[in-house]
């Protein structure tokens, strides 16, 4: 149909505008206003039906994408990751704990997270043990005479009632239990991460030790020789001396880093 005509109503009946401009109703060719001598049908003199549709103005359809206008302008931004509930938030490692905060968070994150699953587990078995006592007790009925059914059946009524009662739980527990895995996980992670940034901290930390390579950029401790000496060596006593200097200077650093290594009892090395 032409979108024109959709909007369109004959003045005279009432009636919808086909496509080539004629009412459906009585045929009239559509104007806005009727003619002079022209009454319309069911209404007084004067008056006629409304010969446009009014339309009203749709609100907009709002999904999980639909973006404001400060996201628009790039003042507010939006994730689609489901928020972190607030009661786990104690188990997320920040950049500035240490080893031992980081075995407290994970020690309060064993604790809840095991409160939490037996907490499930039970309610689990209650709500398959009364489902069963409900069976049982339905077996049973088949088996009683009226009276018998009708002194249990407010019994089993109440027992119905607990069913739908405690699965209402078990359905809650198992939501929670679904929200706190997402937070462990991510509690995981961050405790991961930080303990790889200290781990990369402290190997920094010892690779810049005083007295060891370190690039080029430290400053070279001066070898003690006597300076009359040098002027009385030849050119191949000198080099002799350096490199007795260098073997010297390789065999105290292997000294230092087996006195800093930790003492192994089934090294053969080890005096004792």
């Amino acid at each position: 149909m032409n979108k024109e005509a959709q909007n369109k109503n004959c003045p005279r009946c009432g009636g919808e505008i086909d496509y080539f401009g004629s009412c459906k109703r009585c045929g009239r060719e559509w104007t806005e206003h009727l003619e002079e001598d022209e009454p319309a049908v069911g209404l007084p003199e004067g008056e006629q039906h409304p010969a446009v549709k009014k339309i009203g103005t749709r609100k907009p359809r709002k999904s999980r994408f639909t973006k404001s206008k400060a996201a628009l302008q790039g003042k507010e931004f939006q994730t689609f990751k489901p928020a972190m509930p607030q009661e786990y938030a104690g188990w997320m490692i920040g950049d500035g704990d240490d080893e031992t905060e980081i075995i407290r968070k994970r020690s309060l994150m064993r604790l809840d997270s095991k409160r939490l699953y037996n907490a499930l587990g039970l309610v689990s078995r209650a709500c398959e043990s009364q489902k069963g006592a409900l069976l049982w007790l339905g077996h049973l009925a088949e088996f009683l005479d009226d009276d018998e059914r009708k002194a249990l059946a407010p019994t089993i009524g109440l027992l119905k009632r607990a069913f739908a009662d405690i699965t209402e739980v078990r359905q809650a527990k198992a939501a929670e239990t679904a929200r706190m895995e997402l937070a462990l996980e991510k509690a995981h992670k961050s405790a991961r991460g930080r303990r790889l940034k200290m781990l990369e901290a402290e190997r920094r930390k010892k690779a810049l030790k005083p007295g060891e390579d370190t690039e080029g950029f430290s400053v070279p401790e001066p070898v003690d020789i006597d300076p009359k000496l040098l002027a009385t060596m030849s050119k191949e006593d000198l080099f002799e001396l350096a490199k007795e200097k260098l073997a010297n200077l390789d065999q105290e650093k292997a000294l230092r880093k087996r006195a800093e290594r930790p003492l192994d009892e089934d090294d053969p090395t080890n005096p004792e």
